[in-house]
């Protein structure tokens, strides 16, 4: 008995020797070419078994012994032997294959380029700031497969481009794809600054977008915004440009006489005759002896006299960033002016972002995000920007434009639209708005391998629109006393009209993420669940007769009067989960699957929520050993599969489910609603929308 209790004492003192021997080490692992986290790097005990792989943020724990060997190994780095010194241990892993083990952004996650097995475009900073762009979706253009972007005006204000990816996927419902700014759905690209942006990632299959259900059927686009990163201290950046813009591809204009000419021949052709005429020769003559002088010889150069503005874009940005071991703050501050090519057309913009990142220790982070920014529009108030130009261009040389000052012609048209005046003397409409995006929300890592991440966030848009159209004088030369003498204003008519609107976004959002690395084997499971409420409301109103075009204010008109209000809700909500599964970084398999619910549709008929689905493989046939002898050849390939579905709840208004009634009301008296009965016409009620 004495025998067999010394033995138990002496196997617990060499048990006891051997876990004293261990020690726990963690630390960081980053890209050595851009700092950036490198997530799922192999972390390995040198001659054991034993092993653990980064997460999302680089970090690793192990348990090693003091005198041990750690093994960093992953796609696109080259491994990196170190011996353990104590129980912190920062790794910077050289890149071997391009950018192949940089991490990206993805569905509520992020994952290693190389291991990625639905079809993504990734976008970082350096490539959207190398042009000079007024807004982000214009940096798109040209610089992924598959996406189509289309600028369809050079207006200031209003020159971002639409985005389609992989054509079109609707008739009738929406076709573009839904944009997450740091989790927020926010509806609208350009409303991120472009130097704010760290990355930008195109979701383009159903694999990739199926896990964001009933709104990733246009494709989904994340965009992450900058965070303070690298070494403690403080840094400041500016970048900024200066540039000019100016009408491309106008079509040569013939002068006065030549249109005198060309008319002639255009009706004689018409005609037949010979002798026919538009004009007589007597005028022909006139033009070819004397020169223009704005009276009876008229040479109006349209496009000088509308296209008066500069032109002149400026941008400028600086950033502050500072890093500590308990706070990280990244701050960027972005002035924009552009003005347009016609006068009173011009877009001003302020853009404030700070996203501050709290350690309060080891395990949890408190991350939030802020942005505002207020912007102007201006525009003449009569006519678009592009149809005065279109306008300028068209009218003939012989049509009175200005004579000066506040005096102006015809324009050689019975209605006396003249676009010199549309531009610069009929009024203005101005439009100014402000957004308030805030996130808050933790990381927490309260055991290796799980994260757990939870956040607020809400966005505010508040537009409001000031239009005021005024009159101008019209003239025609008075050949008997050398002057000009007034015929009419145009349009004839005074009128202001404003308009206010508050868009309010809310979300929340749960979600845990848990990865294990097992020998040859990863996994990497997410589940998590989010709640979305939009909220709309806006009000106008409008009245005619103004005397004083100083004096734009609503109570001062004296004719027709209107006014008009609604508001609206949309509610999301949705429950995901996802499965990612390889074998020694060589085969890869992802599942995702969402629940989806949208109070678009019915809830009597059972229709408001939707089950969606991806299952994606990859293979990475270049690690394969019947490769080696082709590596001087191919560096890295890989063959992907996948199948999956997702919806499209952008069907048109908010309630289509339901059956409507409508009232007549000043804008539309004749609708079909009213009723007469007792000898009098009354306002009545009727359903003129059916159910879908």
């Amino acid at each position: 008995m004495k025998k067999l209790s010394l033995l138990c004492c002496l196997l617990l003192m060499i048990i006891g020797s051997a876990v004293a021997q261990q020690i726990r080490v963690a630390g960081r692992v980053t890209s050595t070419s851009s700092g950036n986290a490198a997530e799922g790097i192999s972390v390995f005990v040198k001659g054991a078994k034993t092993g653990t792989a980064t997460n999302a943020s680089g970090d690793y724990s192990i348990l090693v012994d003091k005198a041990g060997t750690l093994v960093f190994s992953g796609i696109g780095f080259a491994p990196q032997e170190i011996k353990v010194a104590g129980t912190l241990l920062d790794v910077s892993l050289k890149s071997t294959s391009g950018d192949l083990g940089e991490v990206v952004v993805v569905g509520y996650g992020t994952q290693k380029k190389a291991s990625v097995t639905g079809a993504i475009v990734t976008l970082n900073n350096e490539a959207l700031n190398k042009r000079q762009v007024t807004s982000t979706s214009q940096a798109l253009q040209g610089l992924a497969p598959g996406v189509t972007v289309q600028q369809q005006s050079g207006k200031p204000g209003a020159d971002g481009a639409s985005i389609i990816i992989r054509g079109q996927g609707s008739i009738s419902g929406s076709n573009a794809p839904l944009i997450i700014v740091d989790g927020l759905a926010i509806g609208a690209l350009d409303q991120i600054d472009p130097n704010a942006i760290e990355s930008i990632t195109l979701l383009k299959d159903a694999a990739s977008t199926a896990i964001y259900g009933n709104r990733a059927s246009g494709g989904v686009i994340l965009v992450k915004t900058k965070r303070a990163t690298g070494k403690n201290g403080m840094s400041v950046s500016y970048n900024g440009f200066v540039t000019k813009q100016q009408a491309t591809a106008i079509p040569n204009r013939v002068s006065a006489i030549d249109h005198l000419l060309l008319s002639n021949v255009a009706e004689q052709n018409r005609t037949g005759n010979p002798n026919a005429s538009a004009y007589p020769q007597s005028l022909i003559d006139l033009y070819n002896s004397k020169p223009a002088n704005n009276l009876d010889v008229i040479n109006t150069d349209w496009l000088a006299e509308v296209l008066t503005n500069s032109g002149f874009l400026q941008n400028h940005n600086v950033q502050l960033s500072s890093t500590s071991d308990k706070v990280n703050i990244f701050t960027s501050f972005t002035y924009l002016n552009q003005q347009g090519l016609i006068p009173n057309s011009s877009f001003e913009k302020y853009d404030i972002r700070i996203n501050p990142e709290f350690k309060i220790n080891s395990k949890l982070s408190l991350i939030g995000v802020l942005g505002y920014n207020s912007n102007q529009t201006i525009n003449p108030s009569t006519g678009s920007a592009e149809f005065i130009i279109r306008q300028a261009i068209g009218l003939p040389a012989i049509g009175g434009g200005k004579y000066g000052p506040g005096i102006y012609g015809t324009a050689g048209q019975s209605n006396n639209r003249n676009p010199i005046a549309m531009a610069e003397a009929t009024g203005n409409s101005v439009t100014k708005g402000s957004t308030l995006l805030t996130r808050f929300g933790f990381n927490f890592k309260p055991i290796s391998g799980l994260e757990i991440e939870a956040y607020w966030g809400r966005q505010s848009t508040n537009p409001t629109t000031k239009t005021f159209v005024t009159n101008a004088d019209i003239y025609q030369p008075n050949l008997a006393t050398s002057s000009y003498s007034l015929v009419s204003t145009w349009p004839g008519t005074t009128s202001l009209s404003e308009s206010y609107t508050n868009n309010v976004y809310t979300t929340y959002l749960g979600q845990a993420t848990y990865s294990k690395r097992i020998g040859l084997h990863s996994i990497k499971a997410l589940v998590g669940a989010q709640s979305e409420l939009f909220t709309n409301y806006f009000f106008g109103a409008s009245r005619t007769g103004f005397n004083n075009p100083n004096q734009p204010y609503l109570n001062l008109g004296t004719g027709i009067r209107d006014n008009n209000a609604g508001a609206s809700e949309l509610a999301l909500a949705g429950f995901f989960a996802r499965l990612n599964y390889n074998y020694a970084d060589k085969y890869f398999i992802e599942l995702n699957g969402r629940r989806d619910g949208t109070s678009r549709f019915s809830q009597a008929r059972e229709k408001q929520w939707g089950n969606f689905g991806a299952v994606s493989a990859g293979w990475i046939f270049t690690k394969e050993s019947f490769m080696s002898g082709a590596s001087k050849y191919i560096d890295f390939g890989k063959l992907r599969a996948s199948i999956g579905g997702n919806g499209n709840q952008s069907i048109g208004n908010n309630y289509a489910y339901d059956a409507f009634y409508a009232q007549s009301n000043y804008n539309n008296p004749n609708n079909g609603t009213n009723a007469y009965f007792g000898n009098a016409t009354n306002v009545g009620v009727a359903l003129l929308q059916f159910a879908n």
